[in-house]
């Protein structure tokens, strides 16, 4: 782990907690100590595709780091970035969103965001955010709104000017504390999580450009402890599902 991101704070939506201890135990600590690059499997997810894998990778070296810095991996493999695909103007080509994640692109507030066009042209540069990173439902002058973490808080991001907002103070928040608690409610309830399933907590680090209504849980079995297991829960069509 680099010192860098293990101070970075998961609390986005703290203020759920208090509301989601009544019924699962969740602590400060695990949700920190879920460290960006070892934390679910969300790196194999997108590296499925190799060809978008390489195309981050050549916008990384070309236009993030500097031509002589090397960026580490954990010994596990994983890059020392995240990153995601979506169409944001529907035009036909997807956009790519990464997320740094080492000591040189962190700080204890966050990491460093860009987003690029798919001919690799800057579109947006943040300072210091974290995830969740989402697609959200409205648009904005053609193109769809981003969710993002920062300072404790999340903020729909709109593209404005002909850009992005960068200044998140100037950002509007964006609260989805109602449609995390029926997202709870169902991760509770779904065969996975009643079929011997503990620790249940809210797990801010799935895919880049997952959806408004989608959210990633944590949990263990109380036969395999020592494991993690996840679930994906969409509250728009209230559906579960086992992640990866």
């Amino acid at each position: 782990m680099t010192k860098g991101i293990g101070m970075i704070k998961y609390g986005a939506l703290y203020l759920l907690f208090a509301v989601v201890l009544v019924v699962v135990v969740m602590t400060t600590d695990r949700m920190r100590n879920n460290h960006l690059l070892k934390e679910t499997k969300d790196s194999i997810y997108l590296d499925n595709d190799k060809e978008r894998a390489t195309f981050v990778a050549e916008i990384v070296h070309k236009y993030i780091v500097k031509p002589d810095q090397v960026l580490p991996t954990t010994e596990k493999g994983l890059l020392p970035y995240h990153y995601g695909y979506a169409d944001l103007n529907n035009d036909g080509s997807d956009e790519v969103f990464i997320i740094m994640q080492t000591d040189d692109f962190c700080t204890s507030k966050g990491c460093q965001g860009y987003l690029f066009s798919h001919t690799q042209k800057k579109l947006a540069y943040w300072k210091s955010i974290y995830r969740p990173i989402l697609m959200a439902d409205e648009s904005h002058n053609g193109w769809r709104d981003i969710l993002m973490a920062a300072d404790n808080k999340m903020y729909r991001i709109e593209y404005v000017a002909g850009t992005y907002q960068t200044d998140l103070t100037k950002a509007s928040e964006f609260n989805n504390r109602q449609q995390a608690l029926i997202a709870v409610g169902l991760a509770l309830d779904s065969k996975y999580y009643r079929n011997g399933g503990s620790n249940l907590a809210l797990n801010y680090s799935q895919p880049i450009f997952d959806c408004q209504q989608c959210f990633l849980f944590s949990f263990n079995r109380y036969d395999e402890s020592e494991n993690d297991f996840y679930l994906t829960v969409n509250t728009k069509d209230k559906t579960v599902a086992t992640y990866p």
